[in-house]
């Protein structure tokens, strides 16, 4: 009598070309509303002559009015608001966790602290905003969209995009090196970060360890040599755990076919 055998889950139906350019261009658009927040925020500091506190109050208002349309937009979509990320982890791997305190540990080392208190406060309050706002619509929304697509596109699109839209780090004023150092730990974390909100179901950990990131470069010394060599040791850091990640977010190595 021969074995019955049990079929293989048939795989999720591929989405048309049409709907896939249409989650592409929806998910460069959705990237691009954090920036317009902030970058309006910044245009108000510089027409109203403000100082480095007041400076980073509005940006951190504009982040935070950012971050409340991007929870709007989750409530409105189809899927929970859990599955976009807004839960605790539900694990948190070894590298993961690292990752972050190395990184961080890393850009304190090397740059320090050097403002007033009253700017590190504020500079404080502007990471935390940055941070969730960031995180709200990179890692929650925008890895969402690009999920329906596959896992791989929605880690590496999403990852993409952040890089992309830290492209102003060219027209900073720093030097050709110290600026493409700067995008390319950006493309670094936007993917490490996205694999980490797959792996553990959470957007938390990387609004963490964006916010402090942020802080340790707000209050320290961000341009010396020593901090662009703290940088590029992060960079390293966070391309082994990319490494280390990529199997578990979208279920096999690099080549093989993604996680949906």
């Amino acid at each position: 009598m021969p074995m019955s055998t049990v079929p293989e889950p048939a795989a999720p139906p591929a989405l048309p070309a049409r709907a896939i350019r249409r989650r592409g261009l929806s998910a460069v658009g959705l990237a691009l509303v954090p920036v317009v927040f902030t970058a309006a925020a910044s245009a108000t500091a510089q027409l109203t002559g403000a100082d480095a506190v007041r400076t980073a109050l509005l940006i951190a208002a504009g982040a935070g009015v950012s971050s409340v349309v991007g929870l709007l937009v989750m409530a409105a979509s189809p899927d929970r608001v859990r599955d976009h990320g807004l839960r605790l982890p539900r694990r948190m791997p070894v590298i993961g966790t690292a990752t972050i305190v190395i990184t961080v540990a890393v850009a304190v080392g090397t740059q320090g602290v050097g403002v007033a208190p009253r700017l590190a406060a504020a500079s404080a309050l502007l990471a935390v905003a940055v941070a969730v706002d960031e995180e709200v619509w990179f890692r929650g929304i925008v890895l969402a969209v690009l999920r329906a697509i596959g896992m791989r596109t929605a880690v590496i699109g999403s990852a993409t995009l952040f890089g992309i839209l830290h492209l102003a780090q060219l027209a900073s004023g720093q030097d050709g090196a110290a600026s493409a150092l700067q995008v390319a730990f950006a493309a670094l974390f936007g993917l490490v970060a996205a694999e980490l909100a797959v792996v553990t179901g959470s957007i938390l950990p990387a609004v963490a360890w964006h916010a402090a990131w942020d802080l340790a470069n707000s209050v320290g010394d961000a341009g010396s040599p020593m901090a662009l060599a703290g940088i590029g040791v992060a960079c390293a850091v966070m391309a082994t755990a990319a490494v280390a990640l990529w199997r578990p977010a979208v279920g096999g190595p690099p080549g093989s076919p993604a996680r949906t």
